[in-house]
């Protein structure tokens, strides 16, 4: 019987539309393992180029001293502010060089070398404030903060640095003599520097934060300086256990960071920090702060 006679034209059209349709599921099959493999390896890559980026041999540092400074440099999540923070901390310009922004480079090298000439040649206003902010804390030099664009601030950026740290001490009544006379910052540098609540002008909530008062203190003061006075509550009463009582997490993560910059260099509070940009400014500022005790 001939094959090709019509009759069998519908079994074998039945037959070549089946194996059609095999194929074209198994097509379909392959296809999506492959998007599957596909995905897999991608997320298998993502974390181990993750793992890569925060190897110190990877990052050019086979050679780092096992310090505690170090090791809190190492937990940063980003390779950049990684190399910042052991140029800093080390007063070791050649980690600034794995920087790429040139004016992020100046910025880093000023700060390793305590060096005032580089935040000069800084052409961004924020990078070039903080060179000046930074230089002055880290160095307790009050005469940095002249160049600043504000200058004020970067005063009692210091000014408060030196009172939270418990060298009162180290504030001068020139010091205090930067602000003008009428300004309540004047009156607060001086509460500061007699550690004397009584010389903090009526109603100046700036200044009566920086002393001991209740929680509740918080409630009425306004809303963009909460975050600071929850800090604060923290800090005097040396409990960073305070924070959590902060009902937003964005309150928690800043309160904590404070802490830890501005008092208690204990990274295992940084970690309780979720937001990453703070997590990482929190390891920064405790490894500086353990630094200037060395």
């Amino acid at each position: 019987m001939d094959l090709l006679d019509g009759r069998f034209f519908p079994v074998l059209q039945s037959l070549t539309k089946l194996d059609t349709l095999k194929i074209g599921k198994m097509k379909r099959k392959i296809l999506i393992v492959l998007i599957i493999l596909a995905v897999v390896s991608g997320v298998i890559f993502f974390f181990y180029l993750g793992r890569e980026r925060k190897n110190p041999s990877r990052l050019g540092l086979k050679n780092i001293a096992d310090t505690p400074v170090n090791k809190i440099c190492l937990k940063i999540s980003e390779p950049g502010d990684i190399y910042y923070c052991l140029a800093v901390t080390n007063q070791d310009a050649k980690y600034c060089q794995n920087l790429d922004m040139p004016n992020q480079k100046k910025l880093c090298q000023g700060m390793a070398k305590r060096d005032v000439s580089f935040c000069r040649e800084i052409n961004e206003a924020e990078p070039r404030k903080m060179c000046f902010y930074e230089l002055a804390a880290i160095t307790e030099n009050i005469n940095y903060c002249d160049e600043a664009e504000d200058a004020e601030h970067c005063y009692f950026n210091l000014i408060s640095s030196f009172y939270w740290a418990g060298q009162a001490e180290k504030i001068k009544a020139e010091y205090c003599n930067k602000f003008p006379a009428q300004s309540p910052d004047r009156s607060t540098c001086l509460a500061l520097k007699e550690k004397d609540v009584s010389l903090c002008e009526e109603n100046n909530s700036a200044c009566l934060t920086l002393f001991r008062q209740d929680l509740s203190f918080c409630e009425n003061i306004k809303p963009e300086d909460k975050i600071k006075c929850i800090r604060d509550r923290a800090i005097i009463a040396e409990d960073p256990a305070v924070c959590e009582r902060a009902a937003d997490q964005e309150v928690k993560d800043e309160c904590y960071f404070g802490y830890v910059s501005h008092f208690d260099p204990d990274i295992s509070l940084c970690e309780k920090i979720q937001a990453k940009m703070k997590k990482n400014a929190c390891y920064l500022g405790a490894a500086i702060a353990l630094s200037k005790e060395d």
